[in-house]
């Protein structure tokens, strides 16, 4: 039996956009291994990165938010459709799963702080 997944107890100063995206897809092939598992159906590692890191990147361009370039609120965004389309996929049996890696995820997300928007401006003299 593999672990489930833990987000990370890390300095505030390490927890970037970049890093909370990459933990996103290490708490998704969490979640889909165990979904791989409840519904006995084996994957081998290397598949299940693969399927999960395209499908997490197809997720960010569907809601519109940078997959290279994330952002909190496109992340927040991308985990909340992931959430829905796994609730639809697992229905109640799944939920338990489903919950424990969201809260998870959101322990890294409220720690997050948003990058500060730079405006070009002009100004009238």
């Amino acid at each position: 039996m593999t672990q489930t997944y833990k987000a990370p107890n890390v300095p505030s100063d390490r927890i970037t956009p970049e890093f909370v995206r990459d933990e996103l897809l290490s708490c998704f092939e969490s979640a889909n291994r165990e979904f791989a598992t409840l519904l006995n159906q084996p994957v081998t590692d290397e598949q299940l990165k693969q399927q999960v890191k395209q499908f997490v990147e197809s997720v960010f361009v569907n809601c519109g938010a940078s997959y290279t370039d994330p952002t909190k609120q496109g992340i927040l965004t991308a985990m909340n459709q992931c959430r829905t389309n796994a609730e639809k996929m697992m229905g109640p049996q799944g939920a338990g799963i489903i919950q424990h890696h969201y809260d998870e995820m959101m322990k890294l997300v409220d720690r997050l702080q948003e990058r500060p928007v730079y405006v070009a401006t002009s100004r009238l003299v």
